[in-house]
């Protein structure tokens, strides 16, 4: 059996060859949900930002709610970049409204005002320091009333969690599985190590490991925070998926 050790600088090369079969189920639920949370997007007040766009499931989704919206997707991972760009080569109609911006959100070129903001699967990248300073830049670049549609995943705390295999797919004669762990490192972070096999026969031919560092927030946490600057949480939808409006004037 091979196994395959990712770049330090890009914890999830690994990932990106994975991501779009692991991610079915997940995305099966969240999907048919953008549409709606999306709804009341000015799409004439300015482009959209989508913060960490990974392979680009999420900005495909955007586009497809709002097609005359214009997208800026930031996504620092070169290798889920890669298959984001290919997406664009695939449909013209997005290649004309959709930028990519190829650093970390704070690096990021960002438009001065945008319609709205979405994060999804990306928040527990960030420590509180950095939450805050998210935060504080999400409400200087959303227009007024802007929309931000942020996702805040379990676990909610840190704690560790056995290695389980959470999702299963097949291409041709092959099955892939993806197995996660969580793994505390102190009182505020931990690893997630995913693993990912692939099976001839039933039989592990291949495995590749990489480990994330995620920092677990509350829902009430996230809403508190973004009170701070300006942005009101409307009713959830019981996904993690939550939806702030911002207050008028306030930068």
């Amino acid at each position: 059996m091979s196994e395959a050790a990712p770049n330090p600088a890009d914890t999830y090369s690994v990932t990106a060859e994975f991501y779009d079969f692991m991610a079915t189920p997940y995305w099966a639920q969240v999907d048919p949900l953008l549409p709606a949370l999306l709804a009341e997007v000015d799409t004439m007040a300015g482009p959209l930002l989508d913060i960490g766009a990974g392979t680009g499931l999420s900005t495909v989704a955007i586009a497809d709610a709002l097609p005359e919206a214009e997208i800026v997707a930031v996504e620092p991972s070169a290798a889920m970049r890669a298959v984001l760009m290919s997406r664009l080569a695939a449909r013209k109609d997005l290649r004309e409204r959709i930028t990519v911006e190829s650093t970390g959100f704070f690096d990021a070129q960002l438009p001065n005002s945008c319609a709205a903001v979405v994060g999804l699967g990306v928040l527990g990248h960030f420590d509180a320091a950095a939450r805050s300073r998210l935060w504080s830049r999400i409400v200087g670049i959303l227009v007024d009333a802007g929309t931000a549609v942020i996702e805040v995943q379990q676990p909610y705390q840190v704690v560790a969690i056995p290695a389980r295999r959470y999702t299963r797919a097949a291409a041709g004669r092959l099955r892939y599985e993806g197995w996660s762990e969580a793994i505390p490192i102190d009182d505020r972070s931990l690893t997630w190590r995913m693993s990912y096999y692939t099976l001839r026969d039933e039989i592990r031919i291949a495995e590749h490991v990489t480990e994330h560092r995620v920092w677990p927030v509350t829902p009430d946490a996230v809403v508190a925070e973004a009170a701070s600057v300006g942005l009101v949480a409307e009713p959830s939808t019981g996904t993690g998926l939550l939806r702030f409006t911002k207050k008028s004037n306030h930068r």
